[in-house]
């Protein structure tokens, strides 16, 4: 089932970061949320109308098996993804393409190739730039980016001023103020929303998402959320270059057990080997358990638009097959029913 996510007030999302009382009075934020938000919101959502709390991850619960399978954000009803790492933010809104050239240099790089992008001006990396689906499909089809946005028109910034209540007698306590971090997603000429694809459930209502008791509409949609077979290209193989180079872009983040590196390209008799990473970092994500009543083991994971370049070690076709077997796919080696992973294969 596709949902189209539109928030009815406020938005607040959490990040891996605490607040401790008396040092830091000023929460933490991020917008879009981690796919596994929307999974828990479609399964509180169904829970509490079907079942009691006590039921879920039983027999009873159909949700339990339910996993996303495509996640995006939503401008003006079409699908971005974030900008790729292996462009540079020129300016204020040129992108510029790194260029894969061989690991000469006397570098702590261990890799055989690094990306390098040639700018007269001061370069600065793409995260928190967004492109569009159709610009998506280019980009894996080998193509170029010519257009990227910032989320500044079509979201704005909220703070909440709050203060410690103590329950006993009903009144502030000294100190204790704090400020959250709100998002407003527009309605008018510049909408904003979320959508994902999700196996397994059929749901719609309305829905707390996120913190503080905010809520959000899940309605079915039919928006294409999935870059697909770009144009031209008559079928999926040539997402590989005739070499056997291709690169892994991750649309959401990504757990690996030996932290950036996917497994499978970290073994030695593996079908791929890495010949270089355009990486923007990890994020810390965690999460609370509402049936066990206790947060959720924190982990990290590599961040969303994060691209793996790569080439087969021998390019046979049950190789190829290997590799394209992972498009449109979760990679993660952890909760990959929460969305996370999900990666596209493309051209270098």
């Amino acid at each position: 089932m596709k949902v189209k996510i539109n928030a009815t007030d406020t938005l607040t999302f959490g990040v891996g970061k605490p607040s401790v009382w008396g040092e830091d009075s000023f929460g933490r934020g991020t917008f879009p949320p981690f796919p596994s938000v929307v999974r828990g919101a479609v399964r509180a959502g169904w829970l509490h109308e079907n079942l009691a709390a006590e039921n879920a991850n039983t027999d009873l619960d159909e949700t339990k098996n339910c996993y996303v399978s495509e996640y995006a954000l939503l401008l003006n009803d079409e699908a971005y993804f974030p900008a790729p790492a292996d462009y540079a933010l020129s300016g204020e809104d040129t992108l510029i393409r790194c260029k894969l050239q061989k690991n000469d240099a006397l570098s702590s790089l261990k890799t055989k190739y690094q990306l390098w992008a040639e700018d007269d001006g001061k370069l600065k990396t793409a995260e928190g730039r967004y492109i569009s689906r159709s610009a998506l499909g280019e980009y894996l089809a080998g193509g170029k980016i010519d257009a990227s946005v910032s989320l500044g028109g079509y979201i704005t910034d909220e703070d909440k001023t709050g203060f410690y209540r103590n329950r006993s007698t009903n009144t502030a306590k000294r100190q204790m103020l704090y400020n959250s971090p709100l998002k407003r997603l527009q309605n008018g000429s510049n909408r904003a929303a979320l959508a994902a694809n999700i196996w397994g459930i059929q749901f719609e209502g309305l829905v707390r998402f996120g913190g503080e008791g905010k809520t959000a509409s899940f309605t079915q949609c039919s928006c294409d959320i999935s870059p697909g077979l770009p144009k031209g290209f008559k079928s999926d193989d040539e997402k590989i270059n005739e070499n056997g180079e291709f690169k892994l872009y991750l649309a959401t983040p990504a757990f690996f057990k030996s932290g950036c590196m996917p497994s499978f390209l970290n073994e030695e008799n593996s079908y791929a080997e890495l010949l270089t990473a355009a990486i923007y970092g990890y994020e810390s994500i965690g999460g609370f358990d509402m049936q066990a009543k206790r947060p959720k083991q924190m982990l990290r994971a590599v961040k969303a638009g994060s691209v793996y370049y790569c080439r087969l070690r021998a390019n046979t076709p049950d190789n190829r097959q290997k590799a394209l077997s992972l498009h449109a796919k979760s990679i993660s080696e952890f909760s990959k029913e929460d969305g996370f992973g999900i990666c596209y294969i493309g051209k270098i």
